[in-house]
């Protein structure tokens, strides 16, 4: 069994090897006046150019491409941008830019619009005034976040019930002025996106809340599934319009997701004000967990209601423990009735 399992993990590299071989010799773009054709290592696609709706840009975190889209829905032709030329973008401009279209189409339904102005230049400053907006509220959150991650403890709840709000704010916004506002946009839509202060928000409540460690957390991630399948419902209905569907509901399922944990984490920590019960225990052993960032724990032995304890650190911290060190911890209830406790100094306890 073993063996097969090596056998297996062995033959990845040589496959992957293979497969970049094989589109390297057969990778192929074919252009004449009304024809294109793709090659790819073990597929081809072809249309004429009366075949084709259009074209848009879509960006990756490896760069983007053009995807031709076929008309009635039968499916579309990926362009990398490596075959970026002359000649192909010649041959692009005879067919319409999708994204364009849509560009001038939502300026065009705002300049329409009389509730935002009475002749189109008022209205275009109403969508201007959006943008300027968008970076207050931008600024807003950023700051919000630093002061609730590195901020005192006068900031920190203050910080975090701006960090909490203002998602509700934004998603406001949208449903008020879906010609203005929009979260999950397509790059190219001439709205304002307030994605950057949604993220900022579930970032910061997220990260900002590390001295806090729970006991149950299967019972806190039901209460996140709740606040962000909320987050879900008031985002929907901007994310949709994205032409880029898929990508944008993968987005806005992260954007929801880190809003949801970091406002129930920060509701049962920083809400709680209850009296702390005191333990005492011992390391028993310390590991690194190495990834795009290396993070730092401590295994403690037994105390209070956990059997078993990886508890995370700071890299001072870990580095200045030794086995069988004495490790000091605060319980408390929580607010929402999930006990959660933190690492204190043993030499004088402090509540939070």
């Amino acid at each position: 069994m073993r063996k097969t399992i090596f056998r297996f993990f062995s033959s990845i590299p040589l496959a992957i090897g293979g497969y970049l071989i094989v589109l390297v010799l057969r990778s192929r773009l074919v252009i004449d006046a009304t024809h294109i054709g793709v090659r790819r290592a073990f597929a081809e696609k072809t249309a004429d150019v009366s075949e084709i709706e259009g074209f848009r840009t879509i960006g990756t975190r490896n760069g983007s491409f053009w995807q031709l889209k076929l008309k009635g829905g039968r499916g579309s032709v990926s362009v990398q941008k490596s075959y970026d030329c002359d000649g192909l973008r010649a041959w692009l401009a005879q067919i319409p830019d999708l994204d364009e279209r849509d560009r001038k189409a939502v300026l065009d339904e705002i300049e329409k619009s009389e509730e935002h102005g009475a002749m189109p230049e008022d209205r275009l400053a109403k969508l201007a005034a959006a943008k300027q907006l968008n970076f207050a509220l931008s600024g807003l959150a950023i700051a919000a976040a630093i002061a609730f991650g590195l901020g005192g403890a006068r900031l920190h709840l203050p910080a975090a019930m701006v960090l909490a709000l203002l998602p509700a704010v934004l998603i406001y916004l949208v449903h008020r002025e879906p010609l203005l506002y929009a979260i999950l946009k397509p790059k190219r839509d001439p709205r304002t996106d307030l994605g950057i202060a949604f993220i900022v928000c579930g970032l910061g409540l997220s990260l900002g809340n590390r001295d806090g460690h729970f006991v149950e957390m299967p019972i806190l991630l039901e209460y996140a599934a709740l606040v962000a399948l909320l987050c879900c419902a008031g985002i929907f209905s901007s994310a949709r319009r994205n032409p880029q569907f898929l990508g944008a509901m993968a987005l806005m399922l992260f954007v929801a997701g880190a809003y949801g944990w970091g406002l129930v984490a920060t509701a049962d920590v920083v809400l709680d004000k209850s009296a702390p019960a005191s333990y005492t225990t011992a390391v028993q052993d310390k590991h690194e967990s190495r990834g795009r960032s290396t993070s730092y724990y401590l295994e403690l032995a037994p105390w209070g209601p956990l059997q078993r304890n990886d508890v995370r650190v700071s890299r001072t911290t870990y580095e200045g423990a030794s086995i069988g060190d004495p490790v000091c911890l605060e319980l408390r209830p929580g607010v929402l009735h999930v006990q959660w406790y933190q690492v204190v100094a043993c030499a004088e306890r402090t509540g939070r």
